[in-house]
């Protein structure tokens, strides 16, 4: 981001999401969600092609229809509550939760690789925890919403051979347990959420450091301990015990007020996303025992403990509750 602007549209999303988060009215967070949007719809922007421009549009179209839906819901409760369901839904479109996930994956395939990490990350937290602010009669209506998002979320990755469409439908499967773990006691959603964030950050710094599209060039690193520890992210992604991804996953199913139903679905979406990262990932970790950790670098040190501190200690956090 070389323009001074795209500076000031950056904060504008930060603030915005803070704003979300510390609303007490419809209209506040309505607002906030607004702002949020403009100020990533110039983020996109990183080279300025027209491909950028049909991705924005593609963007722009649904979270603009979400966002009509949920102030219309929002005004209309104050006369009667038959259309309170309708809030929910606005945000799970908003999200990019299945069924209404139609305009993610055309989003994230055009997207240069700064501004699809944001999508996968910093733009759910807003309309997630919108969602988390709803009665808790309202957010046990779209339980159903999470179960479908899980499971369509492993299926439909099953076949991709391009790294973005996977971290697409595993986002969309993620958003599934995120929205399993709203109605639960503890603070579960606030956890998930951030181990997200972080595992999906180490994916983002091991792939920012070569153009990567297939999976027969996803670990073709120059520093084969690259390629360990993006496997080691995807594995704890997919939620590999007993890796970070796994113990939160565990952590929502035990706190979460679910049917059975919701639960079954919500664990087979989850071994359908884990067979497609074993099968991704097998391969080059056989391969793994032709390293010789003796000569680690000093870069290849720095990596393995950010990638450790970011993964181990968040696992321990289970055992405080």
């Amino acid at each position: 981001m070389k323009s001074p602007y795209k500076s000031l549209f950056l904060f504008l999303m930060v603030m915005s999401t803070c704003m979300v988060l510390s609303s007490s009215t419809w209209l506040m967070t309505w607002m906030g969600l607004e702002i949020n949007m403009l100020g990533f719809i110039p983020l996109m922007y990183l080279e300025g092609t027209t491909n950028e421009s049909e991705t924005a549009t593609k963007y722009l179209v649904p979270q603009a229809l979400g966002s009509t839906i949920f102030i219309a819901s929002a005004m209309t409760t104050l006369h009667s509550n038959n259309f309170q369901i309708l809030m929910p839904i606005a945000l799970c479109l908003k999200l990019g939760a299945a069924p209404l996930h139609f305009w993610f994956p055309p989003v994230m395939a055009s997207l240069p690789l700064l501004p699809t990490f944001l999508l996968l990350t910093w733009q759910k937290i807003a309309p997630i925890f919108a969602i988390a602010s709803l009665p808790s009669t309202l957010s046990a209506k779209i339980l159903p919403i999470a179960a479908i998002s899980a499971l369509w979320g492993g299926i439909a990755g099953v076949n991709q051979t391009d790294i973005r469409s996977l971290l697409t439908y595993s986002s969309i499967a993620h958003t599934g347990w995120m929205l399993a773990s709203i109605d639960s006691s503890a603070p579960t959603l606030t956890l998930y959420l951030t181990t997200y964030i972080l595992i999906t950050v180490s994916i983002y710094l091991c792939l920012i450091k070569q153009c990567t599209e297939s999976h027969k060039q996803l670990f073709s690193f120059k520093e084969p301990y690259d390629s360990l520890l993006l496997i080691i992210a995807l594995l704890s992604l997919s939620g590999l015990p007993p890796l970070t991804g796994f113990m939160m996953k565990l952590l929502v199913l035990y706190f979460t007020k679910a049917s059975t139903m919701i639960i079954l679905t919500l664990i087979l979406g989850a071994m359908t996303s884990l067979l497609y990262y074993l099968s991704l990932t097998l391969s080059p970790l056989s391969h793994t025992n032709k390293l010789h950790f003796s000569k680690l670098s000093i870069t290849a040190k720095a990596s393995t403990m950010f990638l450790l501190s970011q993964l181990l200690p968040l696992s321990l956090i289970i055992f405080f509750f």
